[in-house]
């Protein structure tokens, strides 16, 4: 069984509610997970990062600087325990 969610909003403004994008779920490893702005630019990649792990989620910078409140492009893929991958695209919404 795997369980792979995504949230489409989060709120980086250290209020430490909502502070990290970040896949969550349940007997999954997260292969790939990026993050796009809205003219394509890649702003946020990890590989081989752990589902609801904070560390290793997206914390709404880009080159050491906050970037702007804004719609974002995500593509995941995560492996599961059952041997299925699953491929997860959508967008978030940064809220400052």
């Amino acid at each position: 069984y795997c369980d792979l969610f995504m949230a489409n909003a989060f709120s980086p403004g250290n209020d430490w509610v909502n502070e990290v994008f970040m896949p969550k779920g349940r007997n999954i490893d997260v292969q790939l997970f990026q993050i796009f702005n809205r003219w394509g630019e890649m702003v946020f990649e990890a590989h081989n990062i752990s589902a609801n792990d904070a560390s290793a989620g997206w914390n709404g910078t880009f080159k050491g600087q906050k970037v702007q409140s804004d719609v974002y492009i995500y593509q995941c893929e995560a492996y599961c325990e059952n041997n299925e991958t699953v491929k997860l695209n959508g967008n978030v919404t940064l809220l400052k």
